[in-house]
């Protein structure tokens, strides 16, 4: 058997040492090794996709048996193939460059796999003993859903969402992976913490905008309402109505700035806005929403900056002609993969 393939599995449970991510991004570089790697990533995909299903479904009925958790809405956005009419997309010129970036590998294991392997963690992470209430949503799908302690969540697609089986009795801890308006309930005594990794978020009762996606470089909370504390490792802040913190995964750093909270949370409305996003980060949220593949054929392009609003609605490639006609970018299909490269 190929030594590669069992290093890709590795890489693809999310238990890949330093070492061979190195050696699994050289061998990555020769076209034909890429090809291979994207079947291992379906097989694997595929199997992933059985183990957890049985799992989730399982804790999903159980959960909506119980009464504990009350769905109150549903949605699933099908993608219109008709062009848009003009001015549904809007960008305006780059505003700097991003002065980080990650190599091309990082964008090898599909967002549907990385939504698979979020869900196994959350599982693993529960308090020993007890078995989690999951809440998980598809691509393109929203759902809003009311937690015992009244706390209403709206999650974006591709999020998961799991808590302990006895949430609001003793304390409110949950795991999550994706991104959701939170409108958290008010309860002095028994403060609601969300852990992402070695990030956690503290409230008492406030509104606000969360996206920490396993796949992104970066997490973001925008507030809308009351107060947040966040924290990570040594670091913690507390936010006001329209600030962001972004905690940056590569280098470790939190950082707070100013925003309209509003674009923050425009996807519930079926757009994506962002003041100015470094193209890379952009990436990822493109491939969620249109459930879509792309990489990057050169470092450059990962750094340019833009100021966008999007609807959901337009079709993809309406997309990438827009941001060809800004960027010194030029975007073209491979077989199943759109490839960004730098002018």
């Amino acid at each position: 058997m190929n030594e590669f393939y069992k290093i890709a599995q590795t890489y693809f449970r999310g238990t890949i040492s330093a070492a061979d991510e190195k050696r699994l991004s050289e061998w990555l570089k020769e076209a034909k090794n890429e090809h291979l790697f994207r079947e291992w990533e379906d097989e694997w995909r595929t199997q992933a996709k059985t183990e957890a299903s049985e799992r989730t479904k399982a804790a999903w009925a159980k959960l909506q048996a119980s009464g504990k958790l009350k769905v109150e809405s549903q949605e699933v956005r099908a993608k219109s193939q008709e062009p848009k009419a003009e001015g549904s997309i809007q960008l305006v010129q780059p505003v700097g460059r991003k002065l980080t970036g990650r190599g091309w590998l990082r964008y090898a294991a599909s967002v549907a796999v990385m939504a698979v392997i979020g869900v196994l963690t959350l599982w693993l992470l529960q308090p020993a003993g007890q078995e989690p209430f999951l809440a998980q949503t598809g691509a393109h799908e929203q759902q809003t859903i009311t937690l015992p302690d009244g706390t209403q969540v709206t999650l974006n697609s591709l999020t998961t969402l799991a808590c302990a089986e006895d949430f609001g009795k003793n304390d409110r801890q949950l795991t999550f992976d994706g991104e959701a308006v939170f409108h958290v309930a008010k309860d002095a005594d028994k403060p609601f913490i969300i852990h992402v990794g070695d990030y956690s978020v503290t409230v008492l009762g406030t509104t606000f905008n969360l996206s920490a996606y396993t796949t992104d470089n970066a997490y973001t909370l925008t507030l809308m309402e009351g107060s947040v504390r966040i924290a990570c490792q040594e670091e913690s802040v507390v936010l006001q109505p329209h600030e962001q913190a972004r905690f940056d995964k590569a280098d470790g750093t939190l950082s707070v700035e100013q925003v309209r909270a509003e674009s923050a949370a425009a996807w519930l409305s079926g757009r994506l806005e962002f003041e100015h996003i470094a193209l890379e980060d952009l990436v990822h949220k493109l491939e969620r929403n249109y459930d879509v593949r792309i990489r990057f054929a050169d470092e450059a392009a990962k750094h340019e900056q833009v100021y966008i609003s999007v609807s959901t609605d337009d079709r993809f490639e309406d997309v990438c002609s827009a941001l060809e006609a800004l960027l010194p970018v030029v975007i073209s299909r491979q077989d199943d993969v759109y490839v960004i490269a730098h002018q």
